[in-house]
């Protein structure tokens, strides 16, 4: 079995003019849901064997401050510039290519590619907020048998549920 919570970035700032969005930075409320999604994740489902992020600053920060709260070693996540605004089909390929030995892995990233690859794996969403989170399994052996009808989707976390 193959487990895949997909994390969207938590709240960064704004974007100005002169602002490389690549290099936007979390906000104070960012920061503080993605910290408390990491604790949620642990709780609901244990440590992942991989966190793996886009690169983007505010995706990695949201990987680092839910990884230390997961018992994750921060040295450890992987980044992929590859992630950064990527389609759901270059998102479900990064997934297929997904080393066997992993088993459960946390993939942080963006909208609209994560929302297309959710409702592409068969659950109805419009729109998955910042610094959410949504858990599916998958009864396969490896990665890349995954297919949409092998998604069995677990459980959806809002960032504005985890202070309620």
């Amino acid at each position: 079995m193959k487990q895949l919570i997909i994390l969207r970035h938590g709240k960064a700032e704004q974007g100005r003019l002169t602002m490389d969005d690549y290099k936007r930075a979390l906000t104070e409320r960012g920061i503080n849901n993605a910290g408390g999604m990491g604790a949620f994740i642990l709780q609901k489902v244990g440590t992942p064997d991989l966190v793996l992020s886009s690169s983007a600053t505010r995706a990695y920060q949201t990987a680092q401050l839910a990884a230390e709260k997961m018992n994750y070693p921060e040295k450890e996540i992987q980044t992929d510039r590859d992630l950064y605004f990527a389609s759901a089909n270059r998102l479900y390929n990064a997934i297929l290519g997904l080393p066997n030995e992993v088993n459960s892995c946390l993939f942080v990233g963006h909208n609209p590619g994560l929302t297309e690859l959710i409702n592409d794996l068969g659950v109805n969403l419009d729109n998955l907020p910042t610094a959410s989170a949504i858990c599916f399994e998958f009864q396969v052996e490896r990665w890349r048998e995954i297919t949409p009808r092998h998604a069995n989707f677990k459980w959806i976390k809002l960032a504005r549920e985890l202070s309620a």
